[in-house]
């Protein structure tokens, strides 16, 4: 009897094959009731996805105004710049956004008598360069087997609203999955960037506490310091030490969204080590000091 090799047996396959790396980072999941929900200028720097049983709700973007129904999910990429309203009796001069936790079925309809409406959403990221999509509101139609699991997912969220288990987790990232795969395919077309500037930039991701500086980078993609910043530059249009900031300051908002940490613990998990520096950068890159962008946050 002939014995195969182990490399056989692990890949029949000769040619090597080129894997997309692609990673779900899933950050929140909330099903809960809407009274209010008149924002404008919601942009951040992650992916959100929209479902309502009830319907009532709404979403414009480029005077586009789309409703959230049952039928469908909506699908926001990170940075769109978009306004939110709720259909209601009485008129609301400000920016609002309250709401109620529910804990049952029967609940959902109690509510919506009185007029608000229910929501899911999800805030997720894929990472570079899958984040770089066209800003949008994208329908995906659902079918009877995603209604189902959508139903799924809202009762998870009910029964364990502070929580998200690994089967509640597997169905989310599915739902996401799946609501990526209907997005047009024209969208994701993105630059070709260097593999060694691919290589440094998940090396930040993963450290953006530390110094970072151009010499440490520049080993870390094998080159020499200056070709390295100029390479760099020329794949994102960016320095590195402007791309270093603006993780950093996409990381503090991730953070003040998803996050009960005080202002200095941000900065310092966002790679700030003075209080100071990190206000002043933070306020030039999103228009609000620390202390008033959380403030925006929990005033909704």
């Amino acid at each position: 009897m002939s014995i195969l090799s182990e490399k056989l047996k692990y890949d029949p396959w000769e040619a090597y094959q080129e894997i997309a790396d692609v990673k779900i980072v899933l950050h929140c999941s909330r099903y809960w009731m809407l009274s209010e929900w008149e924002c404008e200028n919601m942009s951040f720097p992650f992916w959100r996805l929209y479902h309502s049983r009830t319907g009532g709700s709404f979403v414009t973007f480029e005077a586009s105004e789309h409703e959230l129904t049952n039928d469908k999910l909506l699908l926001i990429p990170p940075y769109t710049s978009f306004s939110t309203r709720i259909k209601t009796l009485k008129s609301i001069q400000s920016e609002s956004i309250r709401g109620v936790s529910i804990k049952s079925e029967t609940e959902i309809d109690f509510y919506r008598q009185s007029g608000m409406c229910d929501q899911l959403f999800v805030h997720f990221n894929l990472g570079y360069p899958l984040d770089k999509i066209k800003a949008g509101i994208y329908e995906i139609d659902l079918s009877d087997y995603w209604l189902n699991e959508l139903m799924q997912i809202e009762r998870d969220r009910l029964e364990a609203p502070e929580s998200i288990g690994f089967l509640s987790h597997i169905k989310i990232t599915g739902l996401i999955s799946f609501a990526l795969q209907h997005l047009p395919a024209g969208l994701w077309h993105f630059p070709v960037v260097d593999k060694r500037i691919l290589n440094v930039m998940k090396y930040i991701d993963e450290n953006l506490k530390e110094s970072l500086n151009n010499n440490e980078l520049s080993a870390v993609a094998n080159l020499a310091t200056n070709y390295f910043a100029r390479l760099f530059r020329e794949s994102l249009g960016l320095s590195v030490q402007e791309y270093i900031q603006k993780k950093r300051v996409e990381n503090a908002v991730m953070l003040f969204h998803h996050s009960d940490m005080e202002i200095v613990e941000i900065a310092f998990e966002s790679g700030f080590y003075d209080r100071h520096h990190f206000s002043r950068i933070f306020k030039k890159h999103t228009g609000f000091s620390p202390a008033a962008y959380r403030d925006k946050i929990r005033r909704g």
